[in-house]
């Protein structure tokens, strides 16, 4: 278990003769009084709450002083007010400066806040490279998880461009792992365990908690929909496949709708029922692991949902459960169904072609050889819409033409012709890069809207034995990176027990503004 965090210092800060006024020599004076709260919700050691009372009505700004500071405003004029402060820095005595403007004046006061240091399994952060004029605004948020023999503990961090760790959740009160870590519409932040789905703002109040039907194990990936609602990977405890005559029992490979204004599963899709479940190509870990689907897409022109399994490729599956294509190197493909006595799934299967549209050969539709402007994703992760309708997605790579040697990831989008069922390459990065941004396993990429640039996440790199993450920001354009990090881990049980649960994980990153 983790050392929890748990500060509720209180210290009260009254109007001294060195406050520094910014008001006129006939303007009133402001009477006031701050109280601050460290941690104020046990679980966010790096913010705090400043309760703040005036005899007149003033709006408050507040700004957490450094390098990179961090700024947070209350714009209505009240006597009463309550600010969050986020954005503290560890293991130091916090200078915060608080500005009330009230009719007549404007004051600003300086009061201190200290904080803890870190966790000591805290991974160290290192800046490589900053452009910070070409990147997109906002901090690094990592959905992080650290070893804890077999179950994980989770920890989301953001981090400054200095590589300053200025915010986090200690999630030990779950006692397993929680994610994924991201921020919702409404601007609160949204984890899921195995049963459990929950809501906090950026402070760490928990601001919902909803336990779903018993029958099903979320995993993976959980996917807000544009009314609200939620798309969640699920396993379940009674599905069963058939290969060679036996039965076992499978797991990640069921979606469901989940209502939250209901608070329940309203509709079910068994990913089973339009996949070959025999098809072991990539899946020689664990048979009823067959598809470990591990990310979703909604595609609200048509309200479709495109699926990642990292053992089978990317499909497509419509809202009323019906196949629409698959992306998959063209070997080994059957009938589906949980007993292979489905329909034949060959058809479904995209074509890959050239930029002229000119389809490659065989070798290299079955994924036996890659093109020099065209390779299938292998293990894929964290597929995404872009707004010209095409899709990115990072292409972990293990065992790449079906063996282990061509051992590079990277970012890629494809164009897909869901009428003609081909789809071509039209822009990677990183398989230059080869090892040094190699993740076998999970990792993700993400369209900034902004800038226009993509986010690609390495979350497991370890050549020679020096175990660490990559984040790169780069511009598509013209492939230079405007952002550069590594993320050095500390915690690789090396000698002990190897699997889930025992090494340090990065599962997805995001670019993210520190406000609550």
């Amino acid at each position: 278990m983790w050392t929890k965090i748990s500060l509720f210092k209180k210290s009260i800060f009254t109007l001294i003769s060195l406050s520094l006024f910014i008001i006129g020599c006939n303007s009133p004076k402001l009477e006031y009084t701050i109280e601050t709260t460290l941690n104020p919700n046990n679980i966010s050691p790096l913010t705090a709450t400043l309760q703040i009372n005036t005899d007149k009505p003033c709006s408050v700004h507040v700004k957490v002083l450094g390098d990179i500071p961090v700024e947070q405003s209350i714009e209505d004029f009240k006597t009463a007010t309550t600010v969050s402060v986020l954005g503290l820095y560890p293991n130091k005595l916090n200078k915060v400066e608080v500005t009330l403007d009230f009719d007549g004046g404007q004051q600003v006061d300086i009061i201190e806040i200290q904080t803890q240091e870190l966790p000591d399994y805290f991974p160290s952060v290192k800046v490589d490279k900053l452009e910070k004029e070409s990147m997109e605004p906002g901090m690094h948020a990592l959905d992080i998880h650290f070893a804890n023999f077999g179950k994980f503990r989770s920890a989301p961090i953001i981090f400054d461009d200095q590589g300053n760790i200025r915010w986090y959740l200690d999630f030990s009160f779950h006692g397993a792992m929680l994610g994924p870590f991201q921020k919702i519409k409404n601007g609160n932040i949204l984890v899921t365990g195995r049963r459990t789905i929950y809501e906090f703002d950026m402070m760490g109040k928990q601001m919902d908690k909803t336990l779903i039907d018993n029958n099903y194990g979320i995993h993976h990936d959980v996917l807000e929909l544009p009314n609200g609602d939620l798309l969640l990977c699920v396993g379940t405890r009674d599905a069963y496949i058939e290969i060679d005559g036996k039965t076992i029992l499978s797991d990640s490979d069921f979606m469901i709708h989940y209502d939250r204004k209901q608070s329940k599963v309203v509709k079910k899709w068994d990913l089973a029922k339009h996949l070959d479940v025999s098809r072991d190509d990539l899946n020689f870990f664990r048979g009823g692991d067959w598809l470990h689907m591990n990310a979703l897409e909604f595609d609200p022109r048509d309200s479709t949902i495109i699926v990642s399994g990292r053992n089978q490729g990317l499909l497509k599956v419509s809202w009323d459960d019906k196949l629409k294509w698959i992306m998959s190197p063209k070997q080994h493909w059957g009938k589906s169904g949980r007993k292979g006595n489905g329909y034949e799934t060959k058809s479904y299967l995209l074509t890959a072609v050239n930029n002229e549209g000119v389809p490659y050969a065989k070798d290299i539709q079955t994924g036996h050889k890659s093109a020099k402007d065209f390779d299938f994703p292998w293990g894929p992760h964290a597929p995404y819409l872009l707004p010209n309708g095409n899709i990115i997605v990072f292409d972990n790579g293990p065992f790449r033409n079906y063996n282990n040697e061509n051992n590079y990831s990277r970012a890629v989008e494809y164009e897909i012709n869901e009428t003609n069922k081909t789809f071509k390459q039209v822009w990677q990065y990183g398989k230059n890069r080869g090892i040094e941004l190699f993740s076998s396993i999970v990792s993700d990429v993400d369209f900034l809207a902004e800038t226009k640039n993509i986010l690609m996440t390495s979350g497991f790199v370890s050549p020679k034995n020096i175990h660490r993450a990559k984040i790169v920001e780069v511009s598509p354009e013209d492939n230079s990176e405007v952002f550069e990090a590594t993320i050095f881990f500390k915690n690789t049980n090396k000698g002990k027990k190897r699997g889930w649960g025992q090494t340090d994980i990065l599962y997805r990153s995001e670019r993210m503004q520190l406000q609550n």
